[in-house]
């Protein structure tokens, strides 16, 4: 049986899943990526299951209590322009899918990337 890994917000079932997609390549790392941040903003915001994403604060203070972030300063400044970036995406998702952002499911995540994915490929066809 293979290892889980050591750390990271995604299970391998979720993994595979976004493997599985037939995406491109970049949509397929982007998908992982907006998976990643939604899982980690989840988590963040544990107990709660709806509502908004978590502040940039509250991000902070998840970072604070990360060991592997503790000594690294640029990796964590990168990371928070991450979330920003991802948060901005999943507020707009969730706005389209009349969804509190903290409700979002990888489900989703993977309807919209394929959707996204099949209306750029018609538009240069």
């Amino acid at each position: 049986m293979d290892p889980s890994p050591a750390s990271g917000p995604l299970d391998r079932q979720q993994i595979e899943r976004i493997d599985a997609t037939l995406l491109p390549a970049v949509d397929r790392h982007l998908l992982r990526l907006q998976a990643h941040c939604l899982a980690t903003f989840q988590q963040i915001a544990m107990p709660l299951q709806q509502g908004p994403l978590p502040t940039r604060d509250h991000w902070q203070d998840w970072c604070d209590h990360q060991p592997q972030l503790a000594n690294d300063a640029e990796f964590r400044e990168q990371l928070m322009m991450q979330f920003t970036v991802i948060a901005s995406q999943l507020e707009e998702l969730a706005r389209q899918l009349k969804l509190s952002p903290l409700e979002l499911k990888l489900n989703d995540l993977i309807q919209y990337a394929e959707a996204n994915s099949r209306d750029r490929l018609s538009n240069t066809e």
